[in-house]
């Protein structure tokens, strides 16, 4: 999250001199689900997951991506049968991007990537492009769990993350761009 402000930060500075000179415009956007969140059962407590997904972007003039960073702070609480909180409520979470190597999703990838790799490929594929042209990107269906996954040739062995909630992002970053 720190480094995402600090992008964000640099891009904004970079967007005001640029602003007079060519029309760079920057702007955040973001978006929050909890759709990964569960009940509680007879064998164990309630879940609690709040993905929110933050995109930080510069365009030019004509809309083209200039430059994009997207992360994602997934924060998970888990509760006792009593609905306690059974999670640290001191504990710091730390984004996807800030856990790195750590977030540990390159044991299920296919493609030997970690989730930052796969992020760091989609803001590459991004750049020069605009929103329309992003929102347009093919996709297909791998399962349930991931309904949008990039399938065009320059993605299709860097990312198998689905998409959705970064292009939202990153579109909205678009929308809110000053």
């Amino acid at each position: 999250m720190k480094k995402l402000i600090a992008v964000t930060l640099g891009v904004m500075l970079l967007a005001g001199c640029g602003a007079s000179a060519g029309g760079v415009k920057t702007g955040l956007g973001h978006t929050v689900s909890i759709k990964k969140s569960t009940d509680a059962t007879a064998e164990k407590g309630a879940f609690a997951q709040v993905d929110t997904v933050m995109a930080a972007a510069s365009f030019d003039a004509k809309g083209k991506i200039l430059s994009v960073s997207i992360d994602n702070a997934q924060t998970k609480v888990d509760f006792e049968k009593d609905g306690k909180v059974k999670s640290d409520k001191n504990a710091k979470p730390k984004t996807k991007k800030e856990l790195g190597k750590d977030y540990g999703m390159i044991k299920a990838s296919k493609i030997g990537k970690e989730w930052f790799e796969q992020a760091e490929a989609l803001e590459k594929w991004m750049i020069g492009k605009t929103v329309d042209e992003v929102k347009s990107m093919k996709v297909k269906k791998v399962d349930d769990a991931h309904p949008n996954v990039p399938d065009v040739a320059d993605l299709t062995s860097k990312v198998t993350i689905s998409i959705e909630d970064y292009v939202f992002a990153v579109e909205e970053a678009f929308k809110n761009a000053k």
